[in-house]
């Protein structure tokens, strides 16, 4: 038997509709796919092309302190070298421009956008993000140079601006892109010195992050993200450790606009991890007054300590270093 013409018609809109849903779901799942999880960690292709430097003298089997810079923008070397000028002496400048002979730094800075090219160089005002920014690798040397003057110390520097420990430096809690290619270029660096005759000891991390991770989710993550984070360096470079363990120096974060609305719960979560082991240090950058609202002039970089809160930002790195070498 036939069916009726109108009957035939219905069917046919029926399944013509159940297509189009169907694909419309099937479009919809697509696109949620493929749609970023803000909460998801992240794998970046980092650049881990670390060629062994050249041009280092042989250490003849001297033991040398070594101290590892770590961290984001304010690590980098965000804060604008004019601006010291102007708020120090031109002696106290000329030393700074000058550089530091007895402080060497190898540096790689947001995945080879700035490096030292490999080489350990005399640290001044030329190894932040790019020309005209410093970072506080010059405070750190100016307390090195003053406390070590017979000595000759190292930095190892490595940074990655903008990026967060929870996406980046980690990737669901375990070492993440970028601490990977941080650690290619340590442990390069390391084992060169050991090839050539220095006996070298990793005295102290200095840790400038957090800036990126002050949404409330990456904060509520971060103390177990810290401690995992530092546990793994310890584990990773403990070829080069001191006998009692490598310190582990952290910054707060500032109350920038720019860190709202968690960097409270981010350096709560630095400062309870400090409590955890004579071992871990933590300065509140916050309670030390620096500022991030006066440079430039008329339009603040609210992201990146003024130029002498960096300065001393450096220093107080430099200062606690000091304390923990010596055994203070």
């Amino acid at each position: 038997m036939s069916i009726p013409t109108r009957f035939r018609l219905a069917l046919f809109l029926l399944l013509l509709f159940s297509v189009c849903l169907m694909a419309a779901c099937s479009s919809a799942a697509s696109s949620e796919a493929d749609t970023p999880d803000p909460n998801e960690t992240q794998w970046l292709n980092m650049n881990t092309d670390y060629p062994p430097p050249d041009g280092l003298p042989e250490g003849e089997s001297k033991s040398v302190k070594v101290l590892v810079l770590l961290g984001q923008s304010n690590a980098t070397g965000s804060s604008i070298t004019a601006y010291l000028q102007k708020n120090i002496s031109a002696e106290q400048f000329a030393v700074y421009e000058a550089g530091f002979d007895s402080v060497l730094i190898n540096y790689c800075l947001d995945d080879h956008n700035a490096t030292s090219k490999g080489q350990f160089v005399p640290v001044d005002l030329t190894c932040g993000a790019t020309t005209g920014f410093f970072g506080p690798e010059v405070g750190m040397a100016e307390v090195l140079s003053a406390a070590y003057p017979d000595e000759t110390i190292f930095i190892l520097k490595y940074t990655m601006s903008g990026y967060s420990l929870h996406h980046h430096w980690l990737c669901a809690g375990d070492r993440g892109s970028v601490y990977e290619a941080c650690m290619a270029f340590l442990t390069t660096r390391l084992d060169y010195m050991r090839e050539h005759g220095y006996t070298p000891t990793v005295e102290a991390i200095c840790w400038m992050q957090g800036e990126s991770d002050t949404t409330d989710f990456k904060a509520s993550h971060y103390y177990d993200n810290q401690a995992a984070f530092a546990s793994y360096l310890r584990e990773d470079l403990a070829p080069y450790a001191p006998a009692d363990g490598i310190p582990f120096i952290d910054a707060g974060i500032s109350d920038s606009p720019y860190c709202e609305p968690a960097y409270p719960a981010v350096n709560e979560a630095k400062e309870r991890f400090s409590e955890l082991s004579p071992l871990n240090l933590y300065f509140s950058t916050i309670d030390l007054g620096f500022t991030i609202h006066k440079e430039p002039e008329g339009e603040p970089d609210w992201g990146h300590y003024d130029s002498l809160c960096e300065l001393e930002l450096g220093r107080v790195f430099g200062r606690m270093a000091v304390e923990v070498m010596d055994g203070e």
